[in-house]
């Protein structure tokens, strides 16, 4: 606590505030893209399964639409 009352009392209140927010943007910023990832990666990993069940069922299709052609 000392040492901020030092920074505030040689640099100004102003410059202290200045590189908290700074330093709040940079956090905030880290954490959105981090939110962002792991949302993006869940999102591909939900889509994947669904095109895998896709794949299947056109599979099935095509084997019965060669199945009826014979």
């Amino acid at each position: 606590m000392e040492e901020m009352l030092k920074l505030v009392s040689e640099y100004g209140i102003t410059l202290v505030l200045l590189l908290g927010a700074l330093y709040v943007l940079y956090r905030f910023a880290f954490f959105s893209i981090n939110e962002v990832k792991i949302g993006f990666e869940k999102r591909h990993t939900d889509l994947r399964a669904d095109m895998d069940e896709i794949k299947r069922q056109l599979t099935l299709i095509e084997a019965f639409i060669k199945a009826r052609e014979k």
